[in-house]
């Protein structure tokens, strides 16, 4: 507040008005999608503006209802309607709060690009599926996708052709509104800054930005000039005016004249208890991700303002809200200067409820649709399917899998899969890291010797394979008798099992003579494996491993730690003799001798 200036109230004014243009006529569409009747779309609208403005870390953000959150709060709160939403909002922000406190947000770092490509992609087109119904002035009951096209496709006969009409028309003028801002019109200068250029700009700017309220309030006006005994579109009907009063979620309520408690409600949410939650934390952090361009957030205190925005909108009625990335796409052009913005959107939402409902009444079912249809379909990401054939077509598996799964099984559970996919390919490729294997031929110099490269560092999923990978190395390029030299560089750290690992490899090329050395192996990690074992054979360079490795009459001989401070000469993997060193009071690891390595030759 100290820095706040004039130009930064301004622009948080105009960008506050644009994006309430924006997210009144979506909240009442949203709200449709959830199942609920519309004014809980408005519930949803402005507690998220008020708590951000205090609790977010961007200044673009812009919480409320999506189309996401409204699908999956339809498919988990359609047996208990508004009580079941809103409780799930609460349980909601919960979770999310905790998770926060926690420092959960880690946990979304292991959820790959493509997975949530596919997820968005198919909820963009399981949304659009959904308003197929009040596009088509069909009265159906549905459930999924697929679904929802045989009942539509079943009952196309009966469809209304007002409303057909009325909503391709609004798709098609919402289309050309939203493309008319990046259109070069002849009549416009980008480059000017004459009162007169500058005025069309912001006209074209606020045509294209405000389109939905504008579609909207001209269809309404169509349908209220309209309005008698025969009315020909469906309409949206009354919206309940006014702010509920604040009072704590509904943690019992009546369904079919049956009382249902809340162990009742949570076991009819099920999964969604955890998924819902799941998902707006996934959908947050990717928006502010998205929007950010460089600048620092903190992903912990973004999760801790959504379950406050969530444990506070459910106080006035709100179903599970997350971030926009429409709206906050809006809120960045706008020219927002800091989150205050939010301020002025949730006050015109609050004064669309007081004065505003009556409106509502006259707003068709197939413009929401349209509005709605027009909002998703950007999301369908299919732009990503040629650069991962380009860059890493293996990537296409999980993208493929979630997307897949999310239309056929279900969102919760597609989303899933795709996570448990790509967590197994991830693991996969731990497990199995490449190790490559050349034969360094033989010089002037030295006899030759295999190299074997592994190409990440050695974790305990890994051991085995490394270490049969070397066993092989060992008997087949190296002939049994070559030395076998393992370059350490991407060797950054290794556990109990991948130094008992180490220790097998030492062991069997022990049991047949034949020399394993370890080149730039870190000498804290010689002394973890040389607790275990007392005969690692280690080599700080490859400079000094050809040194070593010169004349062929000569043995290799290399000195290795034991954990009992004794320095083991080796040679050909046989431990020929040993002495007691005494620790310097120098504990760095240039000083103790503990901690380095000395090279022998010519010794006998």
């Amino acid at each position: 507040m100290r820095s706040y200036s004039m130009s930064s109230f301004f622009g948080d004014l105009v960008a506050g008005f644009t994006v309430g243009l924006m997210l009144i006529p979506q909240a009442l569409a949203y709200g449709i999608v959830a199942g609920l009747p519309p004014n809980y779309g408005l519930y949803s609208a402005f507690m998220g503006c008020f708590v951000y403005l205090f609790f977010g870390s961007t200044m673009d953000l812009n919480i409320g209802p999506t189309a996401i959150m409204a699908l999956m709060t339809l498919q988990y709160t359609s047996n208990g309607g508004g009580d079941y939403a809103v409780l799930l909002c609460f349980i909601s922000g919960i979770i999310e709060l905790v998770a926060g406190i926690i420092n959960l947000g880690f946990l979304i770092n292991f959820i790959s690009q493509p997975v949530i490509s596919g997820f968005t992609s198919a909820a963009a087109i399981t949304i659009a599926s959904s308003q197929l119904k009040p596009l088509f002035g069909l009265s159906l009951q549905t459930k999924g996708l697929v679904d929802t096209w045989v009942q539509v496709a079943k009952n196309l006969p009966d469809f209304r052709w007002q409303d057909l009409t009325l909503g391709v028309v609004c798709i098609i003028i919402l289309s050309i509104m939203k493309a008319a801002r990046n259109v070069r019109w002849p009549c416009m200068d980008p480059n000017s800054r004459s009162l007169g250029q500058r005025i069309l700009r912001q006209v074209v700017f606020y045509l294209s930005v405000g389109r939905n309220a504008i579609v909207v309030i001209i269809a309404a006006v169509i349908t209220f000039a309209l309005d008698g005994d025969d009315q020909p579109f469906s309409l949206t009907g009354y919206v309940e005016p006014g702010v509920p009063p604040a009072a704590l979620p509904p943690f019992t309520t009546e369904v079919n004249n049956q009382t249902m408690t809340f162990p009742d409600i949570m076991n009819d949410v099920g999964i969604g208890i955890f998924m819902i939650p799941f998902i707006a934390i996934l959908d947050n952090i990717a928006v502010v991700s998205a929007f950010t361009k460089g600048r620092t957030f903190d992903a912990t205190q973004e999760i801790i303002a959504l379950g406050l925005a969530n444990i506070l909108g459910s106080f006035f009625g709100s179903m599970p809200v997350t971030g926009s990335l429409s709206r906050t796409a809006v809120n960045l052009t706008s020219g927002a200067k800091t989150p205050a913005g939010g301020l002025v959107t949730g006050v015109m939402v609050l004064l669309a409820l007081c004065f505003l409902t009556p409106a509502f009444y006259f707003i068709p079912k197939a413009t929401l649709a349209s509005v709605i249809i027009c909002a998703v379909l950007h999301m369908v990401d299919y732009e990503i399917i040629l650069p991962l054939w380009r860059s890493k077509r293996i990537d296409l598996i999980p993208w493929g899998v979630t997307f897949l799964a999310c239309l056929g099984w279900g969102l919760e559970w597609g989303i899933l899969l795709g996570i448990g996919v790509n967590l197994a390919m991830l693991l996969f490729s731990i497990a199995t890291p490449a190790v490559r294997i050349s034969v360094v031929p033989p010089s002037k110099q030295h006899a030759g010797y295999a190299l074997v490269t592994p190409s990440h560092g050695l974790s305990y999923p890994s051991t085995t394979h490394v270490r049969s990978a070397v066993r092989k190395a060992g008997l087949r390029q190296a002939g049994g008798s070559l030395p076998v030299a393992i370059d350490c560089s991407f060797i950054d750290n290794v556990d109990y099992t991948s130094a008992k690992g180490i220790k097998g490899m030492i062991d069997d090329f022990h049991r047949r003579g034949q020399t394993l050395v370890f080149v730039g192996l870190k000498p804290k990690l010689v002394k973890i494996v040389s607790s275990l074992h007392e005969g690692i054979a280690v080599c700080p360079s490859f400079d000094v491993l050809e040194e070593i490795l010169a004349d062929g009459q000569t043995e290799v001989v290399l000195e290795s730690l034991s954990n009992d401070g004794r320095h083991i000469v080796m040679s050909g993997g046989v431990v020929v003799s040993s002495m007691i060193t005494t620790p310097t009071s120098d504990t760095s690891e240039a000083a103790n001798p503990l901690l380095s390595t000395t090279v022998f030759q010519d010794h006998k």
